[in-house]
């Protein structure tokens, strides 16, 4: 597979100390950080984001429509040659569906990093799923129009953690994996824009070497661990092989990338083949990797685990309990 280095953004682009402090000043009240330099179109997107996930009311679906652009598409894991989500029509659909099965649905933003158009907008969502509580972390990750509206949308949280409740019978990919040995110690240069466009070859030959060892010493927490971080590098790595065993013909590559003071956000974008299915899925990943002082301190993965153990038929009778 080609290799897309181009794709990558420069990820040298950050706020000047004014636009840190000012920039955008409504919405810094309403989440823990924005970082990055805010222009007056990604202030309206943040803002209508904030807005919708705190709307209760009739109105919620027109909140979340005018997030978008008229010929938007929006996309989420399913079957590689279903066709992306695109238009008003198909988008104010699609959230008023989710609404009426999930009607007490909300999130609140957390850390919100920006480059140019590229909005990587985190969350934590929290739903009532036929009386159980949840509670799960998401990365937005938007491309802008001039005036704020969204012409590309790409959501990344774990839909499993919103099923396991309802059918115990879904596997959990990654319940058996956890830290042995000693913690790593210290920590590794943080990367540079080469060595980030590099990974893509490692995540698509499944090298579990070559992903972990930059970030020697940088506790990973991702997708299928809830609370739990892993330490040691038999830990990471039991958990890159775990998810390597689960998939093939694993093709990703570079999306967007934004790098705002403290950390870095790459997205890898794509297929893979999950295993026992016929058909790949479209997927993707988000790693942020925090860093201090020049070290990589923390190393984040936000994918959905749901489309790797189970496939779309399956999916869609887990969609039906909600009814």
């Amino acid at each position: 597979m080609k290799i897309l280095v181009g794709a990558v953004l420069a990820l040298s682009v950050m706020a000047s100390p004014a636009q840190a402090k000012n920039g955008c000043a409504d919405a810094r009240e309403e989440v823990a950080s924005i970082k990055g330099w805010v222009s007056p179109n990604a202030c309206t997107f943040i803002n209508r984001q904030i807005r919708f996930g705190k709307v209760t009311t009739e109105n919620r679906v027109q909140a979340y429509v005018d997030i978008w652009d008229t010929n938007a598409t929006l996309w989420e894991p399913r079957k590689a040659s279903a066709p992306l989500m695109q238009g008003l029509d198909t988008i104010r659909a699609s959230i008023a569906g989710t609404l009426a099965l999930v009607p007490d649905f909300r999130f609140r933003g957390t850390r919100v990093a920006v480059n140019g158009p590229a909005v990587m907008f985190e969350a934590v969502n929290e739903a009532t799923v036929k009386g159980h509580k949840i509670t799960y972390p998401a990365v937005y990750r938007v491309l802008l129009t001039d005036d704020g509206k969204v012409i590309q949308g790409r959501r990344y949280y774990d839909r499993h953690l919103m099923f396991s409740p309802l059918d115990p019978s879904l596997p959990d990919l990654f319940s058996g994996v956890a830290d042995s040995g000693l913690p790593e110690e210290g920590g590794q240069r943080a990367m540079g824009p080469d060595e980030l466009a590099a990974r893509a070859e490692a995540w698509n030959t499944e090298d579990v070497a070559a992903l972990t060892a930059p970030l020697s010493g940088a506790a990973l927490s991702a997708s299928g661990l809830g609370e739990r971080e892993l330490r040691t590098a038999e830990g990471k790595r039991a958990y890159l092989t775990t998810f390597f065993g689960q998939v093939s013909d694993v093709k990703l590559q570079p999306g967007q990338a934004v790098r705002v003071p403290g950390a870095t956000y790459v997205e890898w974008y794509g297929t893979v083949l999950p295993k026992g299915q016929s058909e790949p899925m479209s997927f993707g990943i988000i790693e942020r990797i925090a860093d201090q002082g020049g070290l990589s301190t923390r190393w984040q993965l936000f994918f959905d685990q749901l489309p790797l153990v189970a496939d779309q038929t399956r999916i869609d009778q887990l969609y039906g309990l909600l009814r």
